[in-house]
């Protein structure tokens, strides 16, 4: 039977690569400059696991003790995690405005929503770090708790996402096979892999353990998945002009969305005229003449 450092050993190995050809994958298709927060984003990766991979194998080339090389490890993928998760929040963003095109109304509601809920996120995330229960440890258990707070909180966001996706991408005009949904599909695989490990990570401990061994499957079918849908081509009613039915209530909700925050016209009503009440009687004088002449 195949163990778990084995398979965890060759997934770090070959997420590099694989990060490089979802990248390469963006730019042959040539929407990176509709999805830039995308194709930076797995730029990033490429560097953050090439940075990794050197760390993981620093002990043939320096002389560092094992909990030297694992504490390296971790504050370095935390770090960079905090960074690749401001990167996920605005490629997530991306995702959205991509797919409420065609109701810019709801778009602009949704993305305001959206961005408070990206901030109720990180208050809850510091406020959960300020519970006495969480501060009374060593830094190691410190950073474990807030690290795995932050994993879950981005993987519900991702989630999140994607499940309304999968219920709406047919009322918006897309379809599974369009790369928009294909995206926002990657994202929701790599969080059930974050959700999973940030459940049974509850303190530091080796890195070779099953635990991140479902956040590795997770990630490697993630990117497989964007590297699937940026490699095939795009069908061309997903890069069309959507338009929607008349009878579609998204129409009308977009319209009441339009509608909120902005400032209803007014209409100044004042006195009357003197001049119109001056142009009143002489039209009925003029009539009271006419009939009488």
């Amino acid at each position: 039977m195949i163990s778990t450092s084995f398979l965890l050993h060759a997934l770090v190995a070959v997420e590099p690569w694989l990060n490089l050809i979802a990248l390469l994958a963006v730019l042959r298709a040539g929407v990176s400059k509709r999805f830039p927060a995308m194709t930076f984003y797995l730029a990033f990766r490429c560097f953050s696991d090439a940075a990794l991979y050197f760390i993981l194998s620093e002990r043939h080339f320096l002389a560092v003790s094992v909990r030297t090389q694992t504490l390296t490890y971790v504050y370095t993928y935390w770090t960079l995690y905090l960074l690749g998760a401001v990167a996920i929040f605005f490629a997530l963003q991306e995702i959205f405005k991509a797919v409420m095109e065609p109701v810019p109304g709801l778009q602009r509601l949704g993305l305001i929503m959206f961005r408070w809920v990206g901030v109720a996120c990180v208050v809850i995330l510091f406020g959960m770090t300020a519970l006495p229960s969480h501060r009374n440890g060593s830094n190691d258990i410190f950073l474990a708790t807030v690290a795995a707070q932050m994993a879950r909180c981005v993987a519900i966001f991702e989630i999140c996402l994607m499940a309304y996706l999968a219920l709406t991408v047919h009322s918006l005009g897309r379809s599974f096979r369009g790369r928009v949904f294909g995206i926002a599909l990657g994202f929701g695989l790599e969080a059930s892999g974050d959700l999973i490990c940030s459940l049974m990570y509850s303190k530091p401990g080796a890195i070779w353990s099953l635990a991140n061994l479902f956040l590795m499957v997770g990630t490697t079918v993630a990117v497989l998945t964007w590297t699937v849908y940026f490699l095939l081509p795009e069908p061309a009613e997903e890069r069309a002009p959507i338009t929607l039915p008349v009878t579609s209530p998204l129409l009308r909700w977009n319209d009441i969305a339009g509608a909120l925050g902005q400032r209803p016209a007014h209409v100044s009503l004042g006195a009357t005229s003197s001049a119109f009440f001056l142009q009143d009687v002489e039209q009925v004088v003029d009539k009271f003449l006419t009939k009488t002449m």
